[in-house]
């Protein structure tokens, strides 16, 4: 059986957070708002109304962080007596807007201040010797940090020698021995009571100025766009006074009058009042941030302070021409990564893709290495070489350490540094070989399945949940970000009413959707690729964010799309599938025979284990390379279908493996593995006897089918790896053989039209297209095929069919024969689809 080759299985694990109920309901509040409160801590109901009023009253006490009545005391005494203050900051944003925010604060209250970014490529992150040099030479007495500084206590002895004195405001990880600086100022210092640990660096310099301002709630507002900028870009979670800041400082933002920002904004396209969380992590920030990556922060910062309009929309221009010059770069370092991977990396194989390359700006590449990770899902790493040294960056997947990676072969590093997700490495040229072999040797000690990229799935919603209402009061939950994601939800089995490919490159997809006869509009960026795949797919499941889009003063619901997975495709081998499966499934129907359940229906066998298999493609898979032989009974030809498009990519489906729809008088013993496509409980029993092990990959019809099912099959021989969500396929063939009263109607015109111009003879597939063109949903073959069975059952119709060709014999339309409850079949489906719903409802019963 040739099987199609790609299949939109979703680019990410879909991982549904455990379902919640809230301990009380709120009038004016949506119950799924409350619901995803409860599931991200927030439950007591006057917590959901702080978080809900976002209050800048709940800022906490500055003189709460522990040193800063040391520091307003050093500080306050700096500006009285005229002595020079030097604020180090640090390349990033969260390092430029805290060191304008000091330089702009201090410079009010009549301070001497000037600022000093140490270069990314050149010094590095932090405090260095050369730097302080430098600085003392200008004259400064004091100096403040932003952002850095925890770490440096060999540089604030050496600050203390050069004559100046420091004060360290910072938010990085402290280590146990802390700088003897004048004053430090940190909130994840094991001795600080600070009741908030997750303030951004710009976070804390502003806590720093509320304490010097005496907690003036003007003055703290005045600054709060420049401190929303660097918390939102920082990725520090967006809750409690990180989320006062956010939601605060974009309101401020929109109503800024620091002609730096407005020029940036103007520069950027932007109005004030479309600015978000979204529009400052992807279009200020990155501007923001290409200075430090490409040249010199300094920019940045001098932008942020500028007073005069025409500099300010100098500075904005050049960083504009800055971020350029970085997209360019990185995309032509993006493109010849890929290249290189495409030529010379075998994706299958390797465990972390390792790529260098010459005159590739170390300030760009980790970007490029995130993207990888996107791309490929594994780990990363990308070497920029200069002469015999290279600068790395090595990006990871959730599930590898590539930190301790990198630790395991420091050996070969010249210096290294980071996190379990994300490090920056030196090494030398001659060395970046070995290191590639090293590094995937390595990694083959952890299971590539543990890597998966995995979409966090706050919950499903029926369409009846899907509103503009609830759309709405999702905005009450801005601003989202790290620590405060934007809900993803989940709709199943939804079919597909209309696509099209939009964008100047075709790149993005507009979509009407439709469940329940009610209809939805989606949207999805970067998915027009699958369109072709998509137009063959009668129902997808969606992954979104819901939105309200609003278009000229109107407002209409949305549906973002993050991810799409695909139950099947309408293909030719789904056609072929459906066809075989179902000219015998009516016959399997007819003999079904559904007893009344008694009260231990649902106890079938304490000797009966579900197995917790996370893919079951995947278990199949390593039980068909196993040495056993296998038997997998598949119930569906929809599950069947995504199984056998799996296996297809493997040389195991080739030569071991065969797969039937019925058994009997197959010559099935010469194959190792079979997959039996079959519903009725019996249909594996003549082959149990010769099979290693017995898999049910998905559910039968219903409880007493199951119950035949399990006492058919050796008990210690026997995997059941299917659970209730695999129901809704067995659902789906009930909806495939019962056919709408369109189609009925349909039918009997047509044949009512063929006999009445003495004619006999019909085809199927003219039929079908025929119907398709008069807008008649949900037809196809055997659809119409029941539909006739129904009618020859009700004593309207006789024929026979020999393949495509029908032949009516005899044609006697009478209105009130019309009861399709006298239809045996018809019943047993409609009998068939309640036992399909009885067992999804009691299914953890059993």
């Amino acid at each position: 059986m040739e099987v199609c080759s790609f299949v939109i299985d979703g680019n990410y694990l879909w991982e549904f957070c455990p379902p919640v109920i809230p301990s009380y309901s709120e009038k004016n509040l949506h119950p799924v708002i409350l619901k995803l409160l409860k599931a991200r801590g927030i439950e007591k109901r006057e917590d959901v109304l702080r978080f809900l009023r976002v209050s800048i009253d709940d800022m906490y006490n500055p003189f709460l962080l522990k040193d800063m009545e040391k520091a307003v005391i050093r500080v306050k005494k700096a500006i009285s007596n005229g002595e020079k203050i030097t604020v180090y900051g640090d390349y990033d944003v969260d390092g430029v807007t805290g060191c304008a925010l000091l330089v702009k604060a201090l410079r009010e209250l009549g301070g001497d201040v000037e600022f000093y970014i140490p270069s990314r490529l050149e010094e590095g992150y932090g405090l260095n010797k050369e730097a302080l040099e430098k600085i003392a030479k200008s004259g400064t007495k004091l100096i403040i940090t932003v952002d850095n500084g925890i770490a440096s206590k060999e540089e604030v002895i050496y600050s203390k020698e050069l004559g100046m004195d420091m004060v360290i405001t910072d938010h990085h990880e402290p280590h146990d021995d802390v700088p003897k600086a004048i004053a430090v100022i940190n909130p994840k210092q094991k001795d600080c009571s600070y009741p908030f640990k997750e303030l951004a660096g710009v976070g804390v310099a502003l806590k720093l100025v509320q304490a010097l301002s005496n907690c003036n709630k003007d003055v703290t507002l005045k600054f709060l766009d420049l401190v929303a900028l660097g918390t939102i870009a920082d990725m520090v979670p967006l809750v409690d006074e990180n989320r006062i800041i956010a939601k605060w400082g974009i309101n401020v933002l929109k109503n800024t009058d620091k002609k730096g920002l407005l020029a940036l904004l103007e520069e950027c396209r932007l109005s004030v009042k479309d600015i978000d969380e979204e529009k400052i992590s992807y279009i200020l920030a990155p501007r923001l941030n290409a200075a430090g990556r490409l040249s010199d922060a300094t920019l940045a910062v001098q932008l942020l302070l500028a007073d005069d309009e025409n500099e300010a929309k100098r500075l904005a221009k050049d960083l504009e021409l800055l971020n350029r010059e970085r997209q360019a770069i990185e995309t032509r370092i993006y493109n010849e990564a890929k290249e290189y991977i495409q030529k010379n990396v075998r994706i299958d194989k390797d465990r972390v893709i390792v790529v260098s390359g010459s005159r590739w700006h170390p300030g760009v590449i980790g970007i490029v290495a995130s993207k990888l990770v996107q791309n490929y899902c594994i780990p990363c790493i990308l070497i920029s070489e200069e002469g015999e040294e290279g600068r790395g960056s090595a990006r990871s997947v959730p599930g590898f350490d590539i930190f301790e990676a990198l630790s395991k072969l420091s050996d070969m590093l010249d210096k290294f540094g980071g996190h379990e997700q994300a490090v920056g490495f030196t090494i030398k040229v001659k060395e970046i070989e070995n290191f590639r072999l090293k590094i995937n040797e390595l990694a083959k000690s952890t299971e590539r399945e543990k890597w998966e990229m995995k979409l966090k799935i706050d919950m499903e919603l029926t369409p009846e949940e899907l509103t503009t209402e609830l759309a709405e009061q999702l905005q009450l939950l801005k601003p989202f970000g790290f620590g405060n994601p934007k809900p993803v939800f989940v709709c199943k089995s939804m079919a597909i009413e209309q696509i099209k490919v939009i964008g100047e490159k075709e790149n993005h997809l507009k979509i009407r959707l439709k469940k329940k006869e009610k209809e939805f509009r989606a949207i999805g960026f970067n998915f027009g690729d699958y369109k072709n795949q998509l137009e063959k797919a009668p129902l997808i499941d969606v992954a979104f964010w819901l939105e309200l889009d609003e278009w000229e003063g109107s407002k209409s619901l949305q549906l973002n799309l993050k991810d799409i997975k695909i139950p099947f495709l309408r293909d030719d081998i789904m056609i072929k599938l459906e066809e075989e499966y179902f000219k015998r499934f009516l016959n399997v129907l007819r003999e079904m025979d559904f007893n009344d359940i008694d009260e231990n229906s649902y106890c079938i066998s304490n000797d009966i284990e579900f197995f917790k298999v996370k893919n079951k493609r995947k278990y199949i898979k390593s039980l068909f390379e196993s040495s056993k032989r296998i038997l997998v009974k598949v119930n569906t030809p929809y599950q069947a279908w995504r199984l056998l498009v799996y296996l297809k990519k493997f040389d195991i489906a080739r030569s071991e493996l065969g797969v039937f729809f019925n058994l009997e008088g197959k010559n099935v013993l010469n194959k190792k593995n079979v997959i039996l496509i079959n519903p009725e409980a019996d249909s594996h029993k003549v082959l149990s006897g010769d099979m290693d092990e017995i898999v049910f990959y998905d559910p039968p019809f219903s409880i007493e089918l199951m119950r035949d099912h399990v006492l058919n099959s050796p008990l210690p021989k026997l995997h059941l790896i299917f659970n209730r969500e695999d129901l809704r396929y067995n659902y789906l063939v009930c909806e495939k053989l019962l056919p709408c009263k369109q189609i009925f109607a349909s039918t009997l015109s047509h044949i009512y039209n063929l006999t009445k111009n003495g004619k006999n003879v019909f085809y199927l597939n003219e039929l079908v297209n025929f119907f398709k063109q008069q807008d008649v949903k949900k037809v196809d073959r055997i659809s119409i095929i029941t539909a006739l069975s129904i009618l020859k059952e009700l004593g309207i119709l006789k024929y026979i069919i020999e393949k495509d060709k029908v032949k009516v014999l005899h044609f006697s339309f009478n209105l009130k024969k019309l009861d399709f409850n006298f239809s045996p079949t018809y019943r047993n489906i409609v009998l068939l689809k309640k036992k399909v719903i009885e067992f999804y409802n009691n299914f953890y019963n059993i």
